[in-house]
């Protein structure tokens, strides 16, 4: 079987309020992480290639700021979504030690 996923790390479905800013502040929810990556559910997308600073909330934490570039952004087709998530997909840029911890204490519970 040929595995045809880009991702180098495995995804964990997790939401979480995240914080990001395009043209205003936009509050949104996470679908999955990784140790590298997340996926950002939303409509307020930020076009692929552009740098991105998420504040993400961990749960029983203080926020994190973490750096990223948009790898895709999923538009939603005039209201055709043949069940495509919309939002971003986020390459993460060096994420700090406690969002690692995270992902680790998922991916061992």
């Amino acid at each position: 079987m040929v595995n045809n996923d880009k991702r180098k790390a495995v995804r964990v479905p997790k939401r979480l309020e995240v914080k990001f800013h395009s043209t205003a502040e936009n509050t949104a929810i996470t679908n999955d992480l990784s140790e590298n990556g997340l996926f950002i559910t939303t409509s307020k997308g930020i076009d692929a290639g552009s740098p991105i600073d998420i504040k993400l909330h961990l749960p029983n934490s203080e926020a994190l700021f973490i750096k990223g570039r948009v790898v895709r952004n999923l538009k939603a087709m005039q209201g055709v979504n043949n069940g495509a998530q919309i939002g971003m997909g986020i390459e993460l840029i060096n994420p700090p030690v406690d969002f690692i911890n995270y992902i680790h204490s998922l991916l061992h519970s």
